[in-house]
């Protein structure tokens, strides 16, 4: 098996600073993490959950453009994708390309972490992730 679990959820928010409040104080999740992604134009912060991570996503809404395939999208708050953690890229990337599943951006690294994008069959957006 390829994809180990899921790694993180991602939901993309319209105010970062009342949903960490929210997730962090009222459900007790724990920052795990706080960036800048330069190529997703987003602050981005990921809650330890216990098991599974999410992942706050707060576009720059002033960008027009992004690396990420569904950046039109990112005008509403919503759930942008689900993450599954994997331990070898390379490996997971050649098995789900012999098995016709096209990637729509990656596998790309970046500081602590290598991850690539594809979508499921009703166009659900997917990732896979190893954190370094």
């Amino acid at each position: 098996m390829y994809l180990k679990s899921v790694d993180h959820i991602s939901i993309i928010v319209s105010n970062l600073e009342e949903n960490v409040k929210f997730y962090r104080d009222i459900l007790g999740f724990n920052i795990s993490k706080e960036i800048y992604d330069e190529k997703e134009k987003a602050k981005i912060v990921f809650l330890d959950t216990g098991n599974t991570m999410l992942e706050l996503i707060a576009p720059d809404r002033t960008v027009k453009e992004s690396a990420l395939p569904n950046w039109e999208e990112r005008n509403s708050t919503t759930i942008e994708h689900i993450a599954f953690a994997v331990d070898n890229i390379e490996e997971t990337v050649n098995y789900l390309k012999s098995k016709g599943v096209e990637f729509i951006l990656g596998p790309i690294e970046a500081p602590g972490v290598t991850y690539g994008y594809f979508k499921g069959p009703d166009g659900i957006l997917l990732e896979i992730i190893k954190w370094t």
